[in-house]
């Protein structure tokens, strides 16, 4: 009976509980197939461990706990996270009833999910991996997901809009920097409270050592980043100028050198993007290699990956060797148009995302082998990237475009098989078995 979860267009669907209407032929024969698959258990896997209980009243098996390849996908439309099981591209979702006419197009069913708030963007999982954040646009405030129980269990609501959440290395606190309020929030975990503040003008992005006792923090439109010694007897960030526009660090393994993204004229300031290699100690820039763009990178072994978007109708992407501190790419490789912000390896593939483009011939999420330090073939344009994650032992990468989920064959960078389609409109991933 699998066949029944297939169909010509997406072969697996899921929906989050509530109604769809479908607008074309092909979508009716889709919600008819996946209406079908609702009603079988071998169909679509999964176990009976909980019981849930719908809208209409109806008495229903959860089968939620059962996954045990989970991510989670945030929902910015329904608030809900869905959960995956990224081991074989399933979710689990089941209804006792059906209901549909040809007239209204309509489907009742149940997608297993977490209801965190009105809306969700942002994930971070703990390091422990007991805990996720789930970030709520809406309501400024940052949803705790118990990751045993899968239920939201705790809130905080922070002062400002915030685009990053960081762990402690020890999960004990979340770092949210809000740049509206110019401070970097310090979340406890223990308790579910802001438990201080670290001052810091417009601050937006931030890094943590490996040893979790150094934070360097950036901000819009500045050319210094700050440093904050949370071992320090009085906690007070320190400024130190000399960048041009920086915006993100990867550390070395040791944590005693920072390799600072200097995004530079691509973000108004005077200087070429470069990445900057920065002694924490002496708290010194002691070398400096130019790229064609610098907005967001990937530390892997010695070859640091670094894309960015400085005009024209390229992006570029550059490998700088961190140990001799020079680039191997003799000339940037260019990718595809618009602000790139999201970067992920699989089977020596990058695929990098922009969260705008002109997403006209060609789309926001490129990809380039490293093997060939060669960019693959254009991707459709299929909107904006808001996530990527690569599927752990498996050469498949999740991509959230558009608000819809893709799953991509890195072999072939081209759709696999099946896909998952779920109502709302997707924003971040996480994966939450590790």
């Amino acid at each position: 009976m699998h066949f029944l979860c297939y169909n010509s267009v997406f072969q697996q669907l899921t929906y989050d509980g509530k109604e769809l209407r479908g607008r074309t032929l092909n979508r009716v024969l889709a919600l008819v197939g996946a209406a079908i698959c609702l009603l079988s258990l071998i169909a679509c896997g999964g176990s009976n461990n909980q019981t849930y209980t719908t809208s209409n009243g109806n008495t229903i098996s959860n089968p939620k706990n059962s996954i045990t390849n989970r991510a989670y996908i945030s929902n910015q439309y329904s608030g809900n996270l869905q959960i995956v099981d990224t081991a074989n591209d399933t979710t689990a979702f089941y209804s006792s009833s059906y209901t549909y006419t040809q007239t209204t197009n309509q489907i009742a069913d149940l997608s297993v999910n977490i209801p965190v708030g009105v809306s969700a963007t942002l994930l971070a999982r703990s390091p422990s991996g007991a805990i996720t954040a789930a970030y709520d646009p809406a309501n400024l405030t940052v949803e705790f997901v118990d990751n045993t129980t899968q239920t939201a269990t705790s809130s905080v609501t922070v002062p400002a809009w915030t685009g990053m959440l960081l762990y402690s290395t020890d999960s004990t606190k979340l770092y949210a920097p809000t740049g509206n309020s110019n401070a970097i929030q310090v979340i406890d975990v223990v308790n579910f409270v802001i438990s201080t503040t670290y001052t810091v003008p417009s601050v937006r992005w931030i890094a943590l050592n490996p040893a979790g006792t150094m934070i360097l923090a950036f901000a819009d439109n500045s050319d210094s980043m700050w440093l904050i010694n949370l071992g320090a007897s009085t906690i007070t960030p320190v400024e130190i100028p000399g960048f041009s526009r920086p915006v993100n660090a990867f550390f070395s393994s040791d944590g005693n050198t920072a390799y600072v993204l200097n995004c530079g004229s691509q973000c108004g300031g005077t200087a070429p993007p470069s990445v900057a290699q920065f002694n924490m100690t002496s708290q010194a820039i002691t070398a400096t290699v130019q790229v064609g763009g610098a907005t967001v990178g990937l530390l892997n072994s010695n070859n640091l990956y670094v894309a960015g978007y400085a005009g024209g109708a390229n992006g570029t992407l550059d490998v700088v060797d961190i140990s001799s501190m020079t680039r191997t790419t003799a000339n940037s490789i260019l990718i595809n148009d618009g602000q790139q912000w999201k970067m992920a390896l699989n089977n020596n593939k990058l695929y990098i995302g922009a969260k705008t483009c002109s997403n006209t011939v060609t789309g926001c999420l490129s990809v380039v082998n490293l093997t060939t330090q060669t960019a693959d073939a254009p991707l459709p344009p299929n909107g904006p990237v808001t996530g990527i994650l690569s599927i752990p032992n498996r050469t498949t990468m999740y991509v959230i475009q558009g608000g819809m989920l893709y799953i991509y064959d890195t072999t072939t960078d081209q759709l696999q098989k099946t896909q998952l389609a779920f109502r709302g409109a997707l924003y971040d991933l996480v994966q939450i078995d590790q």
